[in-house]
């Protein structure tokens, strides 16, 4: 069953801290050109030069190891679709050679095709989708920048299965422009919002060409790029959503921390308020979607403090939302789960430990059934199916099980093997990770997992691994960081601390301005339970992070340096102020880094006393730093900041590399093979080694 296309219209409510749309967007007038080349010649990006390459690593070469180059290759596959008919398959695959390819191939496999190309430097492949047997729509991403703001642009290519018919200039200027802006390309050019079910030649799309930020939505051909004007952003309209007969019927408009919610009933051209709440300091409701009765329409809102998922009908607003799906731990946070053979919305996608999603459909719940019974002891997601519901694309993983990606075809009865996502790392070579709970010391209850090389060793060398965000959260799946890490003989230690997300809003807003505070805190508690408990030797703990966890690795050091023997930091924070001052310059603002860290002025005290760069003249703890030049989230700066004012105060005990091409995520493999081998070296010169410091 595939991820429904409206789903996360509205995920910009949750309490994320980087959003990537600037209020300020330079036009790329040769994008298209330049980036077609890119695609079939590759390109070659810029940035700062990082110190020679280091030699081939020996240590790859220890005879029962697995190599460091298997856990920091790329997946093979990072997203699959099925055609309607569900004849074709079309996937975004990494290969050895560090590359990213369009591939489409048959169900069976006898006939495959490499569409399009990237080399994931100055361009990426980001998702693809079909728009009929024959017509596939793909969103590509670019970076670009102006002066000290950088930003990703987006792009949408078509083209036909076998390759035909390309075309890259399916968003060109309007015509309707006033002369001063008649050349202007939205930033963002992939915002497909839906499809319209018997035209097979055209989808829904927002397009801000008119009023910046402000996107109108349009009929687009796939073929031609020929559109047409269907609904104005008035009321000042950001997000929209159209219902599964491709009608436009929501949309929302936020004014700071005010978030408006507007409904168009069916039958009716005026617009009308659903909701209008200040998210700040009042229960949000997040749309998620409209069923095949484009009355019924599915929202995420609170329930005895978790989010959970309701159906509202339009057409009655005095009735009572109808409860849906619900967790007594966790969120429900995903997605709806469109059935295009049942034509009605069946469940709802969220991770948990022990499933991938919710059903309240019991034929849904019968298919799962079968195919949790084939592959038992698995999260198996059933992410994709034909229009008949007859063939099925399932991933497949667990914490020991990378995933793999399988065809189910219900005819034959057969589930099929495509592709290993890992296909070097055999299952019984990894580690289980173990479930823990503990208290903070204000008897806060924290949830992780500790990862141990031994099950029975005592008191050994340990990695404190908080995850990035803040607002995510750590589940019992498959994590290379964490099985690379084990691999080496090091235990791993992550804790869900306040501010992750998953555990309900109390949770979540306990971590609101409170980076370096009762969040880290919560890191340091849990670096002491695991001494407590046997599972550290206290003289042998690391904290390695990135992004979020890299600002928390940073800050370990400077408030606890007697509990870390070293640090690393990948993609860190290092201050906040100036972090803020670059978030400014995008939309979401108050709704993301604000909420997130407070306010750029009144909370400048604060701000500045739980920034590492201001204490870089107390750190004495040996630091690696890596952070990616084309970093679009965090900026490089954040770590050429913190780099200097070390150089300034005679810190001596660093290792700073800069990944020329690297962003936020790692992407590239050369860039993922670089970090792993430079924080394993590292690694193992403080963490295994005699020294410690000072």
């Amino acid at each position: 069953m595939p991820r429904d296309p409206w789903s996360h219209a509205m995920m910009f409510l949750r309490a994320t801290l980087f959003l990537d749309q600037p209020l300020k967007s330079k036009q790329l007038c040769t994008f298209v050109t330049i980036l077609l080349v890119a695609l079939i010649a590759g390109c070659k990006g810029t940035g700062q030069a990082i110190p020679e390459p280091l030699p081939a690593d020996v240590l790859d070469e220890v005879p029962g190891r697995i190599p460091l180059n298997v856990f920091a290759s790329l997946p093979l596959v990072r997203r699959m679709t099925l055609s309607p008919s569900g004849e074709h398959i079309a996937s975004i695959q990494n290969t050895a050679a560090g590359k990213t390819y369009l591939v489409v191939t048959t169900y069976d496999g006898k006939d495959v095709r490499r569409l399009l190309a990237s080399d994931n430097k100055r361009y990426s492949i980001r998702w693809c989708d079909w728009v009929n047997d024959e017509r596939l729509l793909v969103g590509v991403g670019a970076d670009d920048g102006w002066s000290n703001l950088r930003w990703t642009e987006t792009r949408l290519f078509a083209m036909n299965r076998d390759g035909s018919n390309l075309k890259t200039n399916l968003i060109a200027p309007s015509r309707d422009h006033n002369f001063f802006a008649r050349e202007y390309l939205p930033q963002l050019q992939d915002r497909v919002i839906g499809k319209l079910p018997g035209d097979n030649r055209s989808v829904l799309i927002a397009l801000d060409l008119d009023h910046h930020t402000y996107p109108d939505v349009y009929k687009l051909d796939v073929y031609t790029g020929s559109r047409e004007l269907i609904e104005r952003s008035t009321y000042g309209m950001r997000y929209w959503m159209a219902d599964r007969q491709g009608v436009v019927r929501l949309g929302t408009a936020v004014e700071g921390t005010i978030v408006h919610i507007l409904v168009k009933p069916v039958g009716q051209d005026r617009w009308q308020t659903l909701r209008k709440y200040d998210a700040l300091r009042e229960p949000e409701l997040t749309p998620l979607g409209f069923d095949e009765d484009p009355n019924i329409l599915f929202v995420a809102q609170p329930l005895d403090g978790r989010t959970a998922v309701y159906s509202i009908n339009l057409s009655e607003p005095h009735l009572p939302p109808i409860l849906r799906a619900s967790h007594a731990t966790y969120d429900i946070e995903g997605g709806l789960i469109y059935s295009s053979w049942l034509k009605r919305v069946v469940g709802v996608h969220s991770r948990f430990d022990e499933s991938a999603g919710l059903y309240w459909n019991p034929d849904a719940k019968e298919l799962q059934t079968r195919v949790d019974l084939a592959l038992p002891g698995r999260i198996n997601d059933i992410q994709d199916s034909s229009r008949d519901g007859r063939r099925h694309i399932v991933v497949s993983s667990h914490a020991t099980q990378p995933p793999q990606w399988y065809l189910f075809d219900e005819d034959l009865n057969r589930l099929t093997l495509m592709v290993d996502g890992y296909p070097k790392l055999v299952p019984k070579e990894l580690v289980k990770p173990m479930p823990v709970t503990l208290k903070a010391r204000d008897g806060t209850v924290l949830h992780g997992y500790v990862t141990r090389p031994t099950q029975e060793r005592q008191h050994g060398p340990m990695v404190l691994f908080p995850h990035g965000g803040p607002a995510s959260r750590d589940v019992l799946d498959f994590d290379y960081w964490t099985q690379f890490l084990v691999s080496r003989g090091w235990a791993v230690l992550q804790v869900n601390f306040r501010g992750s997300s998953g555990y309900g809003g109390e949770f979540l807003q306990a971590g609101f301005k409170r980076w370096g505070l009762d969040m880290q805190d919560d890191l340091t508690d849990a670096a002491r339970y695991a001494i407590e408990q046997g599972i550290a030797d206290p003289e042998r703990i690391c904290i390695v992070g990135g992004s979020y966890g890299g600002y928390a690795a940073l800050m370990g050091v400077v408030k606890t340096p007697e509990l870390f023997r070293c640090a690393v930091s990948f993609a860190g924070v290092s201050d906040l102020r100036a972090l803020l001052t670059d978030k400014r310059q995008f939309l979401g603002y108050e709704l993301g880094a604000e909420r997130q860290l407070g306010a750029w002025w009144s909370d400048r005290d604060r701000l500045k006393a739980t920034s590492p760069v201001n204490h870089a003249d107390t750190i004495r703890t040996p630091l690696l730093i890596v952070h990616g030049a084309e970093d679009r989230v965090v900026p490089v700066e954040q770590s050429r900041a913190m780099v200097e004012a070390l150089k300034d105060a005679g810190f001596t005990r660093l290792r700073y590399v800069e990944l020329p091409d690297g962003d936020h995520h790692l992407s590239r493999q050369d860039d993922r093979v670089t970090f792993f081998r430079e924080m394993e070296r590292f690694l193992i010169t403080h963490l295994d080694g005699a020294e410690r410091s000072e």
